[in-house]
């Protein structure tokens, strides 16, 4: 089931930017760089708002903002990701037949929790390698390994 999850995370927002400015001020060390941080966070939630459980937004959200703080520090020391987006491209999996997704969601369900999660987002909700590394705990090159180990495995399965 398909929630509206926008009005929910626009209560979120109101209710909650202020406190979020606040920790940000602390730990990027000025007020600019926080709202800088929080609207970026809160403009990925709303991007990525269908892989939202609606019971669990604080957790969800917390790491969104985690990942948006990172991202923004590494930005400010000279760090860009631009290299590694333009590698994910080759990690995307293959369109296949109807019959062949309904024996890799199979195959999915036999992974880890983690690599269920990232499997589950990458083929279904077709989020990139860089997306699924800003809404999950996890980092981009786990997530991109996890990706192209499956990938693998399945060249492998259906000898592309």
């Amino acid at each position: 089931m398909q929630y509206n999850t926008f009005p929910l995370i626009e209560a979120f927002y109101i209710t909650n930017r202020p406190m979020f400015i606040k920790r940000m001020t602390f730990r990027s060390g000025t007020v600019w760089d926080a709202e800088d941080i929080v609207q970026e966070a809160f403009a990925r939630a709303l991007k990525y708002a269908k892989s939202l459980e609606p019971e669990r937004l604080g957790n969800w959200f917390n790491t969104i903002l985690n990942n948006t703080f990172h991202d923004h520090m590494n930005e400010a020391r000279g760090y860009s990701q631009e290299d590694d987006e333009l590698e994910e491209e080759s990690v995307s999996c293959v369109g296949y037949p109807s019959r062949v997704m309904k024996e890799i969601y199979e195959l999915i369900g036999t992974k880890s929790e983690v690599q269920m999660e990232v499997l589950n987002l990458h083929i279904f909700e077709d989020y990139s390698a860089s997306d699924i590394a800003k809404i999950s705990p996890y980092s981009y090159a786990q997530v991109h390994q996890i990706i192209t180990r499956f990938r693998n495995e399945l060249k492998t399965l259906y000898k592309e």
